[in-house]
């Protein structure tokens, strides 16, 4: 009898866990840019259609230069579902068919929080996304909003 009583348990406390308001939650990651970059706010769909190369040029003329982190990265996994809508698999597969017909190909890739930082730091148009622990000075988080 006290097997079904713990399913029962176990069942009810996941569902509380993932009704939790995702406001309550510190954010898997905060996008950032270069300090020369003049925005001040990026929309979730900005960010899909500049990770997708869907969009190149920033409004004050820069190219944008997007950076994504390793294939096999956690965090990679979280941004991939989160702003790309796709599993970082599916992506690996959208890029396959840009290359093909389009001739685009995927953004480049950093180890880390170190490595992202440091390339975001020293390219004008630079986009990236790390911890939220890990930002620091030498970049500037961009607020993040639904529209």
């Amino acid at each position: 009898m006290t097997r079904p009583l713990g399913r029962t348990c176990v069942a009810l406390l996941a569902l509380l866990w993932t009704s939790v308001p995702r406001a309550a939650q510190e954010p898997a990651f905060v996008v950032i840019v270069n300090r020369a970059n003049p925005i001040e706010t990026i929309s979730v769909n900005e960010l899909r259609r500049i990770f997708m190369k869907q969009m190149r040029m920033w409004n004050h003329g820069e190219t944008m230069v997007p950076v994504d982190w390793d294939a096999r990265s956690e965090i990679r996994g979280v941004f991939s579902g989160q702003v790309l809508n796709r599993s970082v698999r599916e992506m690996g597969d959208y890029w396959v068919q840009q290359t093909i017909t389009q001739g685009l190909t995927p953004p480049s890739t950093q180890r880390s929080a170190r490595a992202v930082l440091r390339f975001v730091a020293s390219v004008p148009g630079a986009i990236s996304y790390v911890p939220p622990d890990e930002a620091d000075d030498t970049v500037r988080v961009i607020p993040l909003t639904d529209r």
